[in-house]
């Protein structure tokens, strides 16, 4: 599946500490394989969204036919305003 990171979530990336930055490109190069991704869960209300727990921080994504489209990556105090 083809993986396209929104500038929102560019700038996200930007505000997070290296090692947390590390975890996080490495969960991203993970959602390839998805569903068969551990940790993701559908968010209610919203019919192609979901999340990823990565840490304290939150991947929120949009998936269609052959695209993951990553929206946001929050710290999880930010992910759910």
């Amino acid at each position: 599946m083809k993986i396209h990171i929104r500038k929102s979530a560019i700038r996200d990336l930007k505000k997070i500490d290296r090692k947390d930055k590390e975890k996080i490109h490495s969960e991203i190069s993970e959602l390839e394989k998805f569903p068969a991704v551990s940790d993701v869960k559908k968010l209610t209300d919203f019919e192609h969204s979901y999340r990823l727990r990565v840490g304290d921080y939150r991947i929120l994504f949009d998936v269609s036919e052959n695209m993951i489209e990553i929206g946001r990556i929050l710290h999880r105090k930010d992910s759910y305003k």
